[in-house]
């Protein structure tokens, strides 16, 4: 089953998100991310994918960027610098309407702890976390990633 209406994914490409996810893995943080966005816009009724580090980019979705092609583009979007999520959801709630917003981060905000309030159903995919656990609130945050976690929102939302 496809998520139903409009989500909006937003990874985060700062500086920080280039680290490996363990002390172990050659996968970054942001190849986790790009990977998670790749398999979730093919699970959506409606997709639109942003990126941000110190500004917010959209990045197109048009039959040149499926798959790897995808995280290229996501990786391209801006420069990998300062970690801005208050200002980059601000931006998102203030210029797209959406179901559902999806953040794909390490959670290393440079711009305060708390997020704004998202319009709609809020999940923070936290992708560097040494622990792995789901915190309900304004936010379902899910620290630790696998593909299951797409399934997990999917599973979530169909109980509602």
């Amino acid at each position: 089953n496809k998520l139903s209406g409009k989500t909006v994914f937003l990874i985060d490409v700062s500086g920080s998100m280039d680290s490996a996810v363990g002390g172990k893995s050659d996968l970054t943080r942001i190849d986790a991310a790009c990977g998670l966005a790749m398999m979730g816009v093919g699970i959506c009724e409606k997709a639109e994918v942003y990126t941000f580090s110190n500004n917010v980019a959209k990045v197109g979705l048009g039959a040149g960027t499926r798959g790897f092609a995808l995280a290229d583009a996501i990786n391209k979007s801006q420069a990998h610098g300062g970690t801005e999520l208050r200002k980059a959801i601000n931006a998102i709630n203030q210029s797209a309407t959406y179901d559902r917003i999806v953040v794909l981060t390490d959670e290393q905000s440079r711009d305060g702890n708390g997020q704004p309030l998202p319009d709609s159903k809020g999940y923070i995919i936290n992708v560097a976390a040494h622990e792995h656990g789901v915190g309900y609130g304004n936010w379902t945050t899910v620290s630790g990633f696998s593909e299951a976690v797409l399934q997990y929102i999917q599973s979530l939302e169909a109980a509602d």
